[in-house]
């Protein structure tokens, strides 16, 4: 005979276990971190990688990636932290399609949620293989927010000027590479400059200045970061071949 349903020898059905999620500090941040993601998509999709330490969540994109050997464009990353609520996902490190959280992000703000329900599936993005430094960073400068929005303004005159209109990715690449791989601020008689043109585009692309803003200049090795209220930008210098 079957057992009925009340048979407490019949084994409960397993209950689905919850999907992970971290719990944001407020609907502020919330809309902070949408606007972050809105942005990175729209400059270069490949990804988001969300960190988490304590309560703290590292989210992190790439702006400008090389697209092969030989490629001399930098490295340019975006960095934006948040405060979460609870440390339950601490150690967390993975990378996400941006579509997937934005999806996740507008469902928040639309409901008035702070609780990010991670993406069932995750990605591979090579980019996340390059690393920064955690330390050693020394400064080097102070900048007007309004002069690196200059050099991204120029910047992107000047590729928009250099290309034809159906361009091959041999000419996209050395135009990327002389554009955003310049190295701006230098100094003293050998004229060396330290910070890459592309660093100053993905600060202006993620929306990190301000018209009356500054940003501290910070390097380590070939590494540079750019440091504002809004967020960081981290960026390895070309390595030549």
């Amino acid at each position: 005979m079957s057992p009925s349903p009340s048979d407490p020898t019949r084994s409960a059905d397993p209950s689905p276990a919850a999907a992970p999620s971290v719990v944001l500090e407020d609907l502020e941040a919330v809309a902070d971190l949408e606007r972050f993601a809105t942005r990175a998509k729209a400059m270069s999709d490949t990804g988001v990688r969300l960190q988490v330490t304590g309560t703290v969540l590292a989210c992190w994109v790439s702006v400008i990636q090389p697209r092969g050997l030989g490629d001399q464009v930098p490295v340019v990353l975006g960095l934006r932290t948040v405060r979460l609520l609870e440390g339950r996902q601490d150690g967390l490190d993975s990378v996400y399609a941006l579509s997937s959280v934005l999806e996740r992000l507008a469902r928040m703000t639309s409901t008035g949620s702070a609780s990010l329900t991670l993406p069932p599936v995750t990605e591979h993005a090579p980019w996340t293989a390059v690393t920064p430094p955690r330390s050693g960073w020394a400064p080097v400068a102070t900048v007007e927010d309004g002069e690196l929005q200059s050099v991204a303004r120029d910047g992107i005159r000047e590729l928009g000027d250099a290309l034809p209109q159906d361009p091959g990715a041999s000419m996209v690449a050395q135009a990327r590479a002389a554009v955003w791989g310049r190295l701006l601020g230098g100094v003293g008689p050998s004229g060396e400059g330290f910070l890459p043109a592309g660093a100053a585009f993905a600060a202006h692309g993620l929306g990190f200045l301000t018209p009356q803003g500054t940003t501290a200049v910070h390097t380590s090795g070939p590494w540079v970061r750019l440091s504002g209220p809004a967020g960081f930008v981290l960026c390895r210098r070309p390595m030549m071949l």
